[in-house]
């Protein structure tokens, strides 16, 4: 079962979002909640029953939690059990209380998978999953079959390498690098060969790709060329306090620069 919680206010962001993850609510095994911050209770029903009737959804529920969206969010996240969390990017006034609160993105806070609709894109298509090297891109291929599989969409599985590694030889060109690091048999060339097992598993085409250079830079150049209308990237929570804050900082650069809706994946247990 893959529980959704989806915020609605009304916007053309929200509207957006709901469009976007329209498809999967559809699947038998997806239960949906939706989340209001309304003051005015009958405008939170009426927001409610049109996105119910848009979703085309016979069973769906309704939270509304009156005030600001982003504290609402964390509230019904801390006293529910969900998978995703799916918003569209907040209006403007909502921005002074995430200014009290801190500068981290809503998706590196919450301690929940999240789903941040944003961009011109109107469904999945095509996915750029990031792999950092880990197991953990096993638990994103995952995640995003869940939400890739309806739409027959494609997907890459990324790795960013800093620098041309020597094994790969002195005069390796670099279209050949996803070649040279295929061939190296490493543990983070098995991880993505794993993510893409899954990924083809579910009915989603998959392949590999490497890039060399800084990662955020690499990451926007693949998805300008790409074509793609979803990214994936993992923020598994670690244990040690420097890690955390070296993945929250890369997380948030990453949603600051992506022109296309993020999915941050957070799997506790791996």
């Amino acid at each position: 079962m893959l529980n959704l919680l989806i915020y609605i206010d009304g916007s053309a962001a929200s509207q957006q979002a709901v469009a976007y993850i329209a498809p999967i609510t559809r699947e038998g095994d997806v239960a949906v909640t939706l989340l209001t911050a309304q003051s005015n209770p009958t405008r939170a029903t009426d927001l409610f029953s049109q996105t119910a009737s848009q979703l085309r959804l016979t069973t769906v529920k309704h939270v509304n939690r009156p005030g600001a969206a982003d504290a609402a969010l964390c509230k019904e996240i801390d006293a529910g059990t969900y998978d995703l969390a799916v918003f569209g990017p907040m209006r403007e006034r909502w921005s002074r209380w995430m200014r009290l609160r801190s500068q981290t993105p809503l998706s590196a806070e919450l301690p929940i998978s999240s789903l941040l609709v944003r961009g011109a894109a109107e469904r999945i298509s095509r996915v750029l999953l990031c792999a950092g090297g880990d197991k953990t891109v096993i638990a994103d291929a995952r995640l995003t079959v869940r939400l890739a599989r309806r739409a027959g969409a494609s997907a890459t599985v990324l790795h960013v390498l800093s620098q041309m590694p020597l094994l790969f030889g002195v005069r390796t060109p670099v279209e050949r690098a996803t070649e040279a690091f295929a061939a190296t048999g490493s543990p983070e060339i098995k991880n993505m060969n794993a993510a893409v097992d899954v990924l083809r598993a579910g009915g989603v085409q998959a392949e590999i790709k490497v890039r060399i250079g800084l990662v955020i830079d690499e990451i926007v150049a693949e998805l300008q060329s790409g074509g793609y209308d979803l990214l994936v990237i993992g923020a598994h929570r670690s244990q040690g306090l420097v890690e955390r804050l070296l993945l929250e900082d890369v997380t948030a650069d990453i949603l600051g620069h992506s022109p296309v809706p993020v999915l941050v994946v957070k799997a506790l247990d791996i």
